[in-house]
Parts: structure tokens; C-alpha cells; sequence
């Protein structure tokens, strides 16, 4: 596996009349053999959805999916009775374990819900799902938060796959190390904004812009510097 930069632009895509999606790795009806997702993630989606529109009732299992919340609000019901509403800014984690079956809408009449999904292999099948939520997390951040961990961590979703993820939302002037262990590798995916990312065995830093994603095997460290108003996610993986 090689260090890959996935550009927006050669995303799957699907339109309808209430949704917008581009799909970062094969998903529904795009399909690519060279894009099956990298370590754990399999699925990054992001979503456009309409006022009073949404998904109908579906299952899943197996995942861990995370909804990152850019703007609008998103209300999700499923089979056992459980009710909720995630706003701008929130992070939602779905352990879907043995299955559940959920549906999700924009509630606003009028205004459009923008959000990233993203799947993530999980590694405890034979346990309940179960729901966890993040209030706020995506918005002003003074620098990394984590958001996400294997481990009980203070503040953070408790994940049952090998992974870690921080969130970031920067301004220009500001500059973020990443660092990745020697065995692990890494993903940065910019969710809105322009940010600049300098790598040690690149002479010109790579500009990557909402939707871009860039995949890490053998470079174990980048900086990203925003160009304008930025907020991006970093995934330590396994």
C-alpha cells in the first residue's frame, strides 16, 4: 500500500431529488475494485440531504459509523425505540454489532442537512449494538481533539475497532502536526475549507480542499496549515 491522495473530483457520485452523495470508496451503485476502502475504513461518504428527506428504514451490522455533522440536523429512529437528533458540530457513533435497523431524516422543511458518513471495520459482531454521541465536537477545537479511541478515553467515543480519530477545525495562520506510530498507518480527510499539507519527502505541499482525502503507508508525518476557515479529520489506523 502506497500513500495515495484521493481527489474529490474522481469520487463516485449520486443524485436524486432529495440527496446529493460522493463516495470516496465503492459504495450502492459505484463500484470500484480499486477503491474497497484502505485498513479499516470502507465507507466515506458525504451527504447532501434535503429538507424533510432522508433514508428510510435499513439494516447494518458489522460497522462502526460515524456521522460527522458539518450543518443542518439529522433526526434517527430505529427498531428498538431508540430517538434522537444530531446538530451541526455533533459526532454520532453507531456500534452496529449483531444489527440494527434505523432510519434517518432532515426534519427542516426548507434547509439542507451536509454531513461526512464514514464505516469502519468493526471487531465485536457478536455484541448488542449501541449508540453514542459527541455534542459539538467539529466545532472550534484549539488545535486536535480526540474524538474517538479503542480505549475509554475522557470525552471521546468509545470505538470497537483499532482505531483513533481526532478532529481539527483551523484558521489560517494555524499550522497541525500529525504524527503516526511506525506501525500504523494514517488518513486525513478535509470535510470543508482549503488546507495546505507538507509531507518530509515532498518539495511542494499538496492543497487539499473539502471532500479530498489523503491515504498514509510509508510517510509517518505531515503537517497541515489551513488556507482558509478548515476543519479536517486525522484516523490512526491499525
Amino acid at each position: 500500500m502506497s500513500d495515495v491522495f484521493h481527489d474529490r473530483q474522481a469520487r463516485g457520485w449520486a443524485k436524486t431529488g432529495w440527496l446529493q452523495a460522493h463516495y470516496t470508496f465503492s459504495f450502492g451503485s459505484f463500484n470500484d475494485p480499486t477503491r474497497m476502502g484502505f485498513r479499516a475504513l470502507r465507507v466515506i461518504n458525504e451527504d447532501i440531504v434535503a429538507g424533510g428527506s432522508g433514508f428510510a428504514e435499513h439494516a447494518h451490522d458489522h460497522f462502526e459509523i460515524l456521522t460527522f455533522m458539518l450543518s443542518g440536523e439529522l433526526e434517527h429512529k430505529d427498531s428498538a425505540g431508540h430517538h434522537g437528533r444530531l446538530r451541526a458540530g455533533d459526532v454520532q457513533l453507531i456500534s452496529a454489532g449483531t444489527g440494527v435497523r434505523h432510519s434517518e431524516r432532515n426534519p427542516a422543511a426548507q434547509t439542507p442537512t451536509h454531513l461526512f458518513q464514514i464505516w469502519l471495520h468493526g471487531n465485536a459482531d457478536d455484541l448488542p449494538p449501541r449508540y453514542q454521541l459527541l455534542q459539538g465536537a467539529l466545532l472550534a477545537t484549539h488545535g486536535p481533539r480526540l474524538v474517538a479511541s479503542a480505549q475509554e478515553q475522557p470525552g471521546a467515543l468509545q470505538l470497537r475497532a483499532p482505531v483513533s480519530i481526532w478532529a481539527v477545525a483551523g484558521q489560517p495562520g494555524e499550522r497541525c502536526s500529525h504524527d503516526i506510530p511506525s506501525d500504523r498507518y494514517g488518513w486525513l480527510q478535509v470535510l470543508e475549507g482549503v488546507v495546505q499539507v507538507e509531507t518530509p519527502d515532498e518539495s511542494q505541499p499538496l492543497e487539499l480542499r473539502g471532500g479530498d482525502g489523503l491515504q498514509l503507508s510509508t510517510v509517518k508525518q505531515i503537517a497541515v496549515a489551513p488556507l482558509t476557515e478548515a476543519r479536517w479529520v486525522w484516523f490512526d489506523l491499525a
